[in-house]
């Protein structure tokens, strides 16, 4: 389940299911139809509404199950993750249609994918859960404008919106799970790769709410977190600690931070 602030609604991946719900949150809520209207003219509308007010249940169609969600920062359209691995598909929430197919063979984890602008056009990049690579997407078309080829699978993304880089772990490589590749956001070309406890699991990066310092963890019972200067990558604080893993900065997804999912 998904907040939709800008909708007063949240959204509802059904795994199993060919739907995407939306769930009115605003008690003023809107009326929903489950057929067409004549007339959405006031006082002339000659249609049964299905459900109204808080709660209102919106169920839009989709042609297979679709999970793994990412929004564009006004939630006018969602990528879903098809459960066969090899392609996204993109809903316009306000016509409640599929507007675009995105070919992403190796099982796109869209759940952990950012945003940014970059020549005036909104990207946004997703890593792979069983491939080496990152693919970003242009909004504009909802095509592939890169494909970004890393030491290994990844399964988490992060930046910051006054950061130039993207931070990808390879937390699912056999061979390369120590290393985290820093992207730059303009020539979409990696600029760094670190190893910061060689032979560890290495991954899930986060932000301050400033975005001055990255925090990465080292998943091992010997492990850490670890402090770094997100612009000279210098290292500021190690933390000794017993595999952590997660860290979410509430500042970040409470303000819907665009170098962050939500």
């Amino acid at each position: 389940v998904y907040q939709a602030p800008q909708r007063d609604s949240f959204i509802a991946a059904l795994k199993d299911v060919p739907e995407i719900w939306e769930i009115a949150t605003n008690p003023n809520g809107e009326p929903v139809f489950g057929g067409f209207v004549h007339s959405y003219e006031k006082g002339m509308v000659e249609a049964l509404a299905s459900s109204q007010g808080l709660f209102a249940l919106r169920r839009i169609e989709a042609s297979e199950p679709l999970d793994d969600f990412f929004f564009d920062p006004d939630y006018r359209n969602l990528i879903g993750a098809s459960r066969q691995g090899d392609h996204a598909v993109v809903v316009n929430l306000n016509t409640g249609r599929e507007i675009a197919n995105i070919p992403m063979p190796g099982m796109p984890h869209l759940g952990s994918g950012i945003s940014w602008m970059r020549d005036g056009h909104r990207l946004v990049a997703t890593p792979h859960l069983k491939e080496g690579k990152i693919s970003v997407i242009d909004t504009a078309d909802w095509k592939t404008l890169a494909t970004i080829d890393t030491a290994g699978p990844g399964f988490f993304l992060r930046s910051h919106e006054n950061s130039p880089y993207i931070w990808a772990d390879s937390f699912l490589s056999l061979k390369n799970r120590d290393k985290i590749q820093i992207i730059d956001k303009e020539t979409l070309k990696i600029v760094r790769v670190m190893q910061p406890a060689p032979g560890k699991t290495t991954g899930h990066v986060e932000f301050d709410r400033s975005g001055r310092h990255a925090l990465v963890s080292v998943w091992d019972m010997d492990g850490a977190i670890i402090v770094y200067d997100a612009t000279t990558f210098a290292e500021i604080k190690r933390l000794p600690m017993s595999k952590p893993a997660g860290k979410y900065n509430v500042y970040n997804k409470i303000t819907f931070s665009e170098g962050t999912s939500h």
